[in-house]
């Protein structure tokens, strides 16, 4: 193998694990609105939304 392809190799394998580790966000995965459903005849709690943080690359998104 010659060290073209080998720096290549590594490149590649830096970019594909930068790729797939930055994807989402940190915190446990919500469902959406539409999917949560209860029991008839239980009440209905509602939680306040949560406050997003602002990040410094979210207006590049």
């Amino acid at each position: 193998m010659t060290s073209r392809s080998f720096l290549t190799t590594i490149v590649m394998s830096i970019a594909i694990a930068s790729a797939v580790s930055a994807c989402g966000r940190k915190g446990d995965p919500e469902l959406p609105p539409a999917s949560v459903t209860t029991m008839p005849g239980e009440p209905k709690t509602v939680k306040p939304p949560v406050e997003d943080k602002r990040f410094i690359l979210d207006p590049l998104i």
